[in-house]
């Protein structure tokens, strides 16, 4: 399983200022490119992480990231907008400008938001800029993996370090690393894969083209763990722990008489609730999705560190 880098948005600001650092040790090698022409808006060259080389800035005619339309080239901007998603100079839309790249179809891809949006697809929202069915609890999440601000990331601790080259683990999860980016411009990501945020991603377009356990980030073009939180029994899976049954909610748990009977299972389990042993997280949790911590803090497995 890959951990991208896509874990600094999903953890909002644990992470953030890992991601920042990283992006800075990466030089920019995240995909994203710049037009940069003479004062005569002539001699113009596309410079991305791996350099420069020439490009055709004529007006109405293909620069690199997007087609112009009629009434101004393209500026800088990953879709052809300096600051913008559409072509023309200075900000979305531009004077005259029109276009860049299609609108994000939620059914192919998970896309990008901005805080406070309200997201297209029913039972999604706006986690750290993406679109995604947020978790409650680390349980959702899977083996290997804890809720962080309401998205799955993979999990870690002192003894279990973090696998994925240029990560390492802040507050049980692993985050990009900024000492230690596994990308930059010295040294690009080999096959075809890009470099964001200093780790290595594969492009994509669609879900379809990631490996299993992956979405398609419509933000970045890249593949990234998924961070909703997917049903792990029921329609022909069972539950793997000895005792656990299937809950109406797609996920495994304990069933109990009362609390010694929990106890017995995990010193963990605190209470015998609707007939299902539970811990002090899933019975009194600090933050969740509708509580979240106060700023400066992140939501960990119910707990605000």
């Amino acid at each position: 399983m890959r951990v991208r880098s896509s874990l600094g948005k999903w953890l909002g600001p644990l992470g953030v200022t890992a991601l920042v650092a990283a992006s800075a040790a990466g030089g920019g090698c995240d995909g994203g490119s710049s037009v940069e022409c003479d004062a005569n808006g002539q001699n113009c060259q596309v410079c991305d992480g791996y350099g420069c080389h020439p490009a055709n800035a004529t007006p109405g005619t293909t620069t690199a990231g997007g087609t112009t339309a009629s009434g101004g080239a393209g500026q800088g901007g990953a879709t052809t907008g300096q600051g913008g998603s559409a072509t023309g100079t200075g900000g979305a839309g531009g004077a005259g400008g029109s276009g860049g790249a299609p609108p994000c179809d939620p059914s192919m891809a998970v896309c990008p938001c901005e805080a406070g949006d309200t997201c297209a697809t029913e039972g999604t929202q706006c986690l750290g800029g993406l679109c995604v069915k947020g978790c409650e609890h680390s349980y959702q999440c899977g083996p290997g993996k804890v809720c962080a601000n309401g998205a799955c990331a993979a999990g870690c601790a002192a003894d279990v370090p973090c696998a994925e080259p240029g990560t390492t683990c802040d507050k049980g999860v692993c985050v990009p690393d900024p000492q230690h980016p596994a990308c930059s411009d010295a040294a690009p990501c080999a096959g075809g894969e890009k470099c964001v945020g200093g780790l290595c991603q594969a492009p994509c377009v669609n879900n379809a083209a990631c490996a299993g356990g992956e979405v398609c980030d419509g933000a970045t073009g890249t593949c990234i763990p998924d961070p909703s939180p997917k049903p792990l029994c029921g329609q022909g899976q069972e539950c793997v722990g000895v005792g656990q049954q299937c809950g109406q909610d797609g996920f495994c748990h304990y069933p109990c008489s009362d609390l010694a009977q929990c106890q017995l299972i995990d010193s963990r389990f605190v209470a015998c609730d609707g007939g299902v042993c539970k811990t002090e997280e899933e019975v009194a949790p600090e933050c969740s999705l509708e509580k979240p911590c106060a700023e400066g803090k992140d939501c960990i497995s119910n707990k605000c560190l």
